[in-house]
């Protein structure tokens, strides 16, 4: 069986939410090859669910679950679209709580946790770009060198891009 797909989360399994573990899920209780491993905030102590459960809100429903943390969410984002993040879209693990990002109208998509050292070999500006202001927000200078940046490192930074412009955001964080 394929997975399901994520609209604000292509790859979920490169950024290691979804693992290949064959096991029942908790919310279906069917027996499956893979299980999402992310964050899952709920009261009951849920520590894995199987992606169909996710995509389909079964499990933020079973739980009463969320998967993201958001703040600032504008007011031309729908509201499907809010409850799409919320319980219906992985979530990413980071130091202080995952903070999905937005544009004006719409969700972006996850991208990933930044390796610094590849974006800057590679030269990719307009991620560079990206970093460099989420890092300002933690007042870090302008000179800070990105190839310091390592998944799980500190600081860490999440990347995101819009669907309909194609450009970059960033969340950085730490302890």
């Amino acid at each position: 069986m394929e997975l399901p797909i994520f609209e604000y989360f292509p790859d979920p399994i490169e950024n290691g939410c979804i693992i290949k573990k064959k096991t029942r899920c908790a919310c279906c209780e069917q027996e499956r090859s893979f299980m999402y491993v992310g964050p899952i905030y709920c009261v009951d102590d849920v520590s894995e669910v199987c992606p169909w459960c996710l995509a389909d809100g079964s499990a933020a429903a079973k739980w009463s679950a969320i998967f993201n943390d958001l703040y600032d969410i504008p007011e031309g984002v729908p509201q499907h679209v809010v409850q799409t993040i919320d319980s219906r879209t992985p979530g990413y693990s980071t130091w202080q709580g995952n903070r999905w990002l937005f544009s004006e109208d719409d969700a972006l998509v996850f991208v990933g946790e930044v390796i610094g050292s590849t974006i800057v070999r590679k030269n990719e500006t307009e991620k560079i770009s990206a970093c460099r202001k989420a890092l300002g927000d933690w007042n870090f200078p302008n000179d800070f060198d990105l190839s310091n940046v390592v998944i799980g490192g500190q600081p860490a930074i999440y990347l995101f891009q819009n669907k309909k412009t194609a450009e970059y955001k960033a969340y950085a964080d730490m302890t």
